[in-house]
């Protein structure tokens, strides 16, 4: 019986350490190694006309927010999220969830757009002496991912078109270097570095991406408190706000 309970306990540790594996360690690797790719990428910029900082933690509002690249040049800031996933990615500009497929499986993933409109709002507010910058929002692709059905006007690229994109944008000379330099080292005096900081920015996204799903589940918009209306639409149906146009928040 001593015998059994051991066996028993050592597969229960077992699944339930691969189960907590799989859920948060897993994705936390894989985005760390999609973001190193993007950094090393980054780096093959000319350090004379852009500056890159990388893995920024900012306060935004009661919450903090983490920004994976942000490159400062004289057209202004691009604020880059990367994402490394695989399969077919599906989305809209404007849904709050895309679609991942994997041969039949599908997985709902949160709109990597919006996700970096964040970032650019919090930047915003970091910087609001400079209100004359302007913001050039990227969202980069590192796995072995494929972008399926992808309707958007911002740029949603693979890694291999990153630099290109950024010089092809970067035409316009709205800042001196000067400006650059400061608006760099504002950006690195705001930067939360307390590891403290960061294990409760993990437990906020936590906490917002539950109660995000539950609200979802009650047809309650997340984002005003409003109901969620059954519509139909130009690209499929789906679950609109009932505040519509004060809010636009959809839901596939």
């Amino acid at each position: 019986m001593i015998m059994e309970f051991i066996i028993i306990t050592a597969i229960i540790i077992f699944y339930g350490f691969s189960y907590y594996y799989k859920k948060r360690i897993a994705p936390k690797i894989k985005g760390a190694l999609g973001e190193y790719r993007v950094a090393y990428k980054l780096k093959r910029l000319n350090k004379k006309e852009y500056i890159v900082l990388n893995d920024i933690l900012l306060k935004y509002g009661n919450s903090t927010t983490q920004i994976d690249h942000i490159v400062i040049s004289r057209s202004g800031i691009f604020v880059i999220e990367t994402k490394n996933y695989k399969g077919w990615i599906h989305g809209h500009q404007n849904s709050e969830y895309w679609t991942q497929t994997i041969y039949k499986h599908k997985k709902k993933l949160r709109n990597p757009i919006k996700q970096n409109w964040v970032h650019v709002f919090a930047i915003k507010k970091t910087l609001s002496e400079f209100n004359y910058i302007k913001y050039f929002p990227i969202v980069v692709f590192t796995g072995s991912g494929i972008l399926k059905n992808i309707t958007t006007t911002l740029p949603v690229i693979y890694k291999k078109n990153l630099l290109k994109t950024i010089k092809n944008l970067n035409k316009e000379e709205h800042l001196s270097y000067k400006q650059i330099k400061l608006i760099s080292n504002k950006l690195h005096k705001n930067n939360i570095v307390d590891r403290k900081e960061y294990r409760n920015h993990s437990k906020q996204v936590s906490k917002q991406v539950q109660e995000r799903k539950i609200k979802e589940k009650l047809k309650i918009c997340p984002r005003c408190g409003n109901k969620l209306i059954y519509k139909r639409g130009k690209y499929g149906n789906f679950y609109g706000c009932q505040n519509f146009p004060k809010c636009k928040y959809t839901l596939n």
